[in-house]
């Protein structure tokens, strides 16, 4: 099947392999380090060569052409296709939760949440849901606003005594 192939310079050949492979003049130009004009004149230029209307017909005609042909009776290699992935293993009970607790829970109010100092125990920050991460940046900001006041009423005060 090669000699179809018309007389391509290194340039088009570069050019064609990066069409078929899905790339835009302007990708083709940054990796050839050439102008897009000259991508698209090589293009063009293949494209009489070959006698067909557009770059992606000319770029698959060029790709089977260069691949070399099997030979009569023997068959195209397969694809390559990974063994099967193992099952995970069954997951080991935890000692530090138990699956049924001792005690039940009592459902948490959206009030109770908000009031509830300081970070959840028993785990890193990251584990909480949204709201949940929602309501402990209220949290923050609810006793951040209250320290500021009493801050701000004792240095009133101070003041007060001190004149």
């Amino acid at each position: 099947m090669a000699e179809t192939l018309p007389a391509l310079s290194e340039g088009e050949k570069q050019c064609l392999r990066l069409v078929a492979q899905g790339f835009n003049s302007k990708e083709i130009a940054r990796q050839l380090h050439v102008s897009e004009h000259t991508v698209d004149q090589r293009v063009r230029t293949s494209l009489r060569k070959f006698g067909v209307p557009s770059r992606k017909e000319a770029a698959r005609l060029f790709v089977s052409a260069e691949q070399p042909s099997p030979q009569f009776g023997t068959y195209q290699p397969l694809i390559y296709q990974p063994e099967a992935l193992a099952s995970d293993p069954p997951a080991a009970p935890s000692p530090v939760q138990p699956d049924k607790p001792d005690t039940p829970q009592q459902p948490t109010t959206v009030l109770r949440r908000i009031l509830a100092f300081g970070p959840p125990l028993g785990g890193s920050t990251n584990e909480l849901s949204i709201d949940g991460r929602i309501l402990a940046m209220i949290r923050a900001a609810i006793l951040t606003g209250v320290g500021v006041v009493a801050l701000l009423l004792l240095l009133a005060g101070a003041f007060r005594l001190l004149a």
